[in-house]
């Protein structure tokens, strides 16, 4: 659903009326009326049409200036022939044109703004306001009117056009003169504005074609190019779906980065649980030589360690699970410690348990560290801070005992 809006100098707050119409997505007028803003459909996809007599459309050359200071420069680009000061006008940039003038529209910003309020008051959003006159179609060479029979707009080429006064069927409007004396076109397309007109007779050097479609703002069509005077700071905040131009390159490039950084992990996750299996593979073999092919095998590195620590001790030889070296290799350890208190020690199954007491956290994270540092493994089993000293329980094992 689209609301159009017909927004007029009759319009001044938000009780005043307005003429609206609602189209499908095929351009067709389903419903149309008039009142006030509150009164109308809502709708989060308003276009407004502004009258003609609301709008100046002029050329004018502009300076080379920054973008960022170009909607506050704009007004006074214009300050010679506008009415009101120039810091109440709101001015749009618009076609440049082969002369290197660009078409700017001014409208009064206050009006502007109290509009586009109380549209926000009535729960319709507004994204989009084009001037009446750039809805009139034009062909190359040719001005296009809009009249009612004693008045009406005209719209010429590069979206610019305007207002007309009062005339009537022999009597061409002064302003119409007026721009004809500074460049006429090759011919005139005169549109009804509302219902059937008598084509005039105004005596002027340009031929006038009588269209015999009337113009009708609820349906005409709006150009791709059409202004939208809702620019600078009044512009509405963008939609996804006019983003989504700019962002699906990126969005498309973060997605392909991620699929291979997720394929390059896959891969090194599998050659590493391939590698993995091999060793483990390996293990296994070597076990079932050395310990014959029907043992049972849960944890090989483990039981190899364990047979062979059984072996070397039948043998009458030493291991380094064995408490003399376990216990060689810790008093070494405490000695780096400082404030370290040693209570109790018990050994069995190659592990080492004990308790002590250290000064601070600080010396058991120095504790675990050397002891790692010898190529025992240190397991924490408790640990109570009791008024400034530390208890812990170690459980402390060779590399691969368990």
């Amino acid at each position: 659903m689209n609301l159009r809006i017909h927004l007029t100098a009759h319009w001044q707050d938000a009780a005043s009326p307005c003429d609206w119409s609602v189209l499908d997505d095929t351009g067709n007028v389903r419903e149309s009326g008039n009142g006030n803003l509150a009164a109308m459909p809502q709708c989060d996809d308003a276009t407004v049409i502004v009258a003609a007599d609301r709008v100046l459309a002029t050329a004018a050359a502009l300076p080379r200036i920054k973008r960022s200071k170009l909607e506050t420069a704009l007004p006074f680009a214009l300050e010679d022939i506008l009415i009101d000061d120039a810091s109440e006008a709101h001015v749009t940039p618009g076609t440049k044109l082969p002369d290197g003038r660009s078409v700017l529209y001014a409208v009064n910003k206050d009006w502007l703004s109290r509009f586009l309020a109380a549209s926000t008051a009535a729960r319709i959003r507004v994204r989009r306001i084009v001037p009446e006159f750039c809805l009139l179609p034009t062909r190359t060479n040719e001005w296009s009117l809009a009249w009612d029979g004693a008045q009406g707009f005209l719209a010429t080429a590069d979206h610019l056009g305007g207002m007309l006064d009062s005339g009537s069927e022999v009597r061409a409007p002064a302003a119409l003169q007026l721009r004809l004396q500074q460049g006429a076109p090759a011919a005139l397309r005169l549109f009804a504005l509302g219902s059937e007109i008598r084509q005039p007779d105004w005596g002027i050097k340009v031929p006038v074609i009588y269209e015999k479609q009337s113009f009708d703002w609820r349906k005409a069509d709006i150009p791709a190019d059409a202004p939208n005077l809702l620019w600078g700071k009044f512009a509405p905040p963008p939609r996804i779906s006019e983003l989504w131009p700019w962002l699906r390159p990126a969005l498309m490039a973060a997605l392909l980065l991620f699929g291979v950084e997720v394929a390059v992990s896959n891969v090194e996750w599998a050659m590493l649980a391939h590698e993995k299996r091999q060793l483990m593979n390996g293990m296994t073999e070597t076990f079932r030589e050395t310990f014959g092919a029907d043992a049972v095998i849960v944890d090989a590195p483990l039981q190899m360690r364990r047979n062979v620590a059984r072996l070397r001790h039948a043998a009458g030889v030493g291991d380094d699970a064995d408490f003399s070296p376990l216990l060689e290799k810790l008093s070494g350890v405490l000695d780096a410690v400082p404030g370290s208190t040693l209570r109790t020690l018990r050994y069995g199954e190659g592990k080492l348990d004990i308790e002590m007491a250290l000064a601070s956290a600080s010396a058991l994270d120095t504790l675990l560290q050397r002891i790692a540092a010898t190529g025992l493994t240190a397991q924490v089993l408790d640990k109570r801070d009791s008024g400034g000293v530390l208890n812990i329980q170690l459980r402390i094992s060779t590399g691969g005992a368990q």
